[in-house]
């Protein structure tokens, strides 16, 4: 009797077969370790927006450690605001001048989505809002929940902030209040 090979072993009983390992790239600079503690930071960039490794080609390495000098001098809150930190962050740095909208926008709405998870409040929604362009992110706790990008409604006031927020208590403009602004 032969001995199956890594290729041909058989897996279970249906007589399944594993396939060889895959092609690795030989490039070493593709193998980067990173710090089991630096993973969560990793992905609350990368995972948010992964358009940002395109800033930083191949692996966003010194995209990501610039962020870490910064967050690590600044200390960002952890909680919904922590996204539109990491979007000022990334509007000052180096790479300012590669950011596009929708960077900022990604950002907006995983900070809109982490609000409505986390908000006891009253508030039904959220709307959030850059002031360099007319896109507002929106995004409610009720059912359905609808994440919506849109132009900035007609009677909403500018913002006197970088990025502003206000808790809606409904739709239509009687749940608009008034910009407040984005500690940070």
């Amino acid at each position: 009797m032969r001995s199956p090979t890594l290729a041909t072993r058989p897996s279970g009983s249906r007589g399944d077969f594993l396939l060889p390992f895959p092609d690795y790239p030989c490039n070493a600079r593709s193998f980067v370790h990173l710090d089991a503690r630096l993973l969560p930071y990793w992905h609350t960039l990368f995972d948010v927006c992964p358009a940002l490794l395109k800033l930083d080609a191949p692996e966003g390495l010194n995209l990501f450690r610039s962020f870490m000098t910064w967050a690590y001098r600044r200390h960002p809150p952890l909680d919904w605001t922590y996204y539109l930190s990491v979007c000022r962050w990334l509007l000052e740095s180096e790479y300012r001048q590669q950011v596009h909208e929708e960077h900022v926008e990604a950002f907006m709405a995983a900070a809109a989505a982490r609000w409505v998870n986390t908000d006891d409040s009253q508030a039904r929604g959220l709307i959030l809002i850059w002031r360099e362009t007319a896109v507002t992110v929106t995004d409610w706790k009720v059912a359905p929940r609808a994440l919506a990008m849109v132009e900035a409604e007609e009677g909403l006031p500018a913002p006197h902030w970088d990025f502003a927020w206000s808790p809606l208590a409904g739709r239509g403009a009687n749940g608009f209040r008034r910009w407040l602004p984005i500690p940070g």
